[in-house]
């Protein structure tokens, strides 16, 4: 892969990360589980809002981890990946997700099952998508992932959302009720 540095030789000017952070919390995103199983049969899962789509043929997403990450050695380096879109009522995961822990999956054992290569797998979420690693791309501070999908499922919970710090679903974030179906 080639990266615009690489062929202009362009020196990126430094910014302030906190601001740059902030202005990209400007743009809504959904937040998003992934989870894999290290060399070692050690579970990992965080929370993750960098999450998209690629390609319908063949099926492809991608997301990204920070290198600096600790379990971004087991990401990058595992065959499978799974990635669950959260349901707006599932707050409480995502945010316990996000922080660190020995072992994340503990308290939340009866909400996961077997996956694809033994992957742990949310039982319930908005959408889900079980991938084999497709290829990986080092750019900046992070590590790019791109996976194709081998199964996905969905239902109709609505989606929790990621705007400006704050998480919730669409309506919670306008304000407003969920209107009827």
């Amino acid at each position: 892969m080639y990266s615009w540095a690489m062929i202009t030789g362009d020196t990126p000017t430094t910014t302030d990360a906190l601001s740059f952070r902030q202005s990209l919390g400007c743009f809504p995103t959904g937040v998003c589980l992934v989870s894999t199983i290290a060399e070692n049969g050690k579970r990992e899962g965080m929370t993750i809002n960098s999450f998209s789509s690629v390609s319908l043929d063949p099926p492809l997403i991608l997301w990204s981890i920070r290198n600096d990450a600790r379990s971004a050695d087991a990401f990058i380096g595992s065959r499978n990946f799974i990635v669950s879109v959260l349901a707006a009522s599932q707050h409480a995961l995502a945010q316990h997700f996000a922080r660190s822990a020995p072992d994340k999956f503990a308290p939340w054992e009866h909400e996961f099952e077997l996956g694809i290569g033994g992957c742990p797998r949310l039982r319930q979420s908005a959408a889900t998508f079980e991938c084999v690693t497709y290829s990986r791309h080092a750019e900046g501070d992070h590590t790019i992932l791109l996976g194709r999908v081998e199964q996905h499922t969905r239902t109709p919970a609505p989606a929790i959302i990621l705007h400006q710090g704050r998480m919730g679903s669409l309506w919670e974030l306008a304000g407003r009720e969920n209107p009827a179906p």
